[in-house]
């Protein structure tokens, strides 16, 4: 995506931090990242980070009325996704019986197609006719769901 080098290190989630992560993150979640000596943690952080640093490839520069016009689209619609449509997929925990599951999916999938179709309009084949992935798709978790479902 990016094209740029790194070095990848899994860190397990099923067991406490390894001493030497909590060095490089005492809160103990992931990801992070060392650019230049600095640390930078939490995934939209991260994710922000890297599309200021290496603008163009996820987000235009916002140095010219439209790249900051596109910036602001694409913060919309990871703002709407979390504000308007993950909050369905925290019910999931709750439900109980495979008619209550549905039901928490039929709310799921009604707020995304009521508050994010209209904003997908021009996507193809990626955010805002981008032939590149960008920020909305990198800033929108593809488990949520799919974490949820029954077993």
């Amino acid at each position: 995506m990016l094209k740029v080098p790194f070095e990848e290190v899994i860190i397990p989630l099923d067991r406490p931090r390894d001493p030497w992560y909590l060095e490089v993150n005492p809160r103990g979640l992931v990801p992070s990242l060392s650019y230049n000596g600095q640390i930078i943690t939490e995934s939209a952080v991260v994710a922000q980070f890297l599309a200021d640093a290496y603008p163009a490839k996820l987000l235009p520069e916002s140095g010219s009325p439209e790249g900051a016009l596109r910036r602001a689209r694409v913060a919309f619609f990871v703002d709407t996704y979390f504000t308007k449509v993950q909050s369905h997929s925290f019910k999931f925990g709750g439900a109980k019986t495979d008619d209550e599951i549905q039901a928490v999916a039929d709310g799921y999938v009604a707020a995304a197609v009521k508050e994010l179709e209209p904003l997908l309009q021009d996507a193809a084949p990626f955010f805002g006719g981008s032939s590149e992935v960008t920020l909305a798709e990198v800033g929108i978790p593809r488990s949520g769901v799919r974490a949820a479902e029954p077993g």
